[in-house]
């Protein structure tokens, strides 16, 4: 079993619409809904690769109860969630048909109690304490200053439990991170040059970054740049991953089935450039699909072997 946790999940809603502009009434073609959030999307492609999965989440009010529904009904999945006072909140996307145009809306973050972050971390630990747990992934932002220091306290109790954690948020959760660091660690460019404090950092500044993570425990850690290279450092080697060219649907969640990738290759045992090659392959299934994390197996096994890696 996987615990994927996710502190500031959503009803992802979208809307296939004709050409628009603000301003103007546009009757849409068709409404999809799926629960959105890092870490269930992380679950969503672990489950596609075959891996027991279970995200864990703060749901509120009846859109909380409407993703619960959509976690067990659709994705095969069974929550450990967390109720909250405050509602879940909802991003709504706009998807411009025969086009690759999308805009989304995004719901302010909900507010959530400091007894609803000690929930949460508390059912993490007995899940922890039943010994069944293979890894925990920790995804996505944190919506309230109660849950800024959530994913440090629990990469530490994993690993007094010696349970791997993969680590991918940015902001406030990752700025908490001091005392123990996670196993591994992804994050895109963007969001790497934010916690650097530099504007476009360069190659060199993001290997550094790396190296730095890495004197402190990461083993695996990985700066992503969309559809053009990433910078991945493996076991204290350092690799330059170029993924193939697709025809995108939707990169939403790419950088999740990279996670949910790095969980399934450590699993399996595979070494440095397998796990290179599984991580990225994921990542570019999951902009094969619309739904975030619904990855096909055999486009990633197909994939694999067109991403090129080299040692730098």
């Amino acid at each position: 079993m996987i615990l994927c946790v996710t502190l500031n999940p959503c009803l992802d809603k979208t809307l296939v619409a004709p050409t628009w502009r603000p301003g103007t009434m546009v009757r849409c073609r068709s409404i999809r809904e799926v629960c959105g959030g890092k870490g269930n999307n992380v679950a969503r492609a672990l489950r596609r690769l075959g891996r027991t999965a279970r995200p864990v989440a703060f749901f509120g009010g009846d859109v909380g109860a409407r993703c619960e529904r959509l976690l067990r009904d659709d994705d095969g999945l069974v929550p450990l969630e967390i109720r909250t006072h405050a509602p879940t909140r909802v991003i709504t996307t706009i998807r411009t048909e025969d086009t690759s145009l999308q805009t989304s809306f995004f719901d302010p973050d909900p507010s959530i109690s400091e007894t609803e972050a000690e929930m949460l971390f508390r059912a993490v630990e007995i899940e922890l304490a039943t010994g069944s747990i293979e890894a925990l992934t920790l995804s996505g932002s944190s919506p309230s200053a109660t849950t800024h220091g959530l994913y440090s306290e629990l990469i530490g109790l994993s690993q007094t439990k010696r349970v791997p954690v993969f680590l991918d948020t940015y902001g406030p959760a990752l700025e908490a991170i001091w005392a123990f660091r996670p196993d591994a660690l992804q994050m895109n460019r963007r969001e790497a040059a934010a916690h650097l404090k530099i504007e476009s950092p360069s190659d060199a500044d993001l290997v550094g970054l790396l190296e730095r993570w890495s004197r402190r425990g990461v083993t695996r850690g990985v700066v992503t740049h969309g559809e053009k290279a990433a910078l991945c450092l493996i076991d204290g080697v350092t690799y330059r991953a170029t993924p193939p060219e697709v025809d995108v649907v939707n990169p939403v969640g790419s950088g999740d089935s990279l996670l949910a990738g790095l969980v399934d290759a450590h699993l399996e045992g595979l070494d440095a450039e397998a796990t290179i090659r599984r991580s990225l392959a994921c990542g570019v299934a999951n902009a094969l699909v619309w739904d975030a994390g619904a990855i096909e197996p055999r486009d990633v096994h197909l994939i694999e072997a067109e991403v090129h890696v080299e040692r730098i």
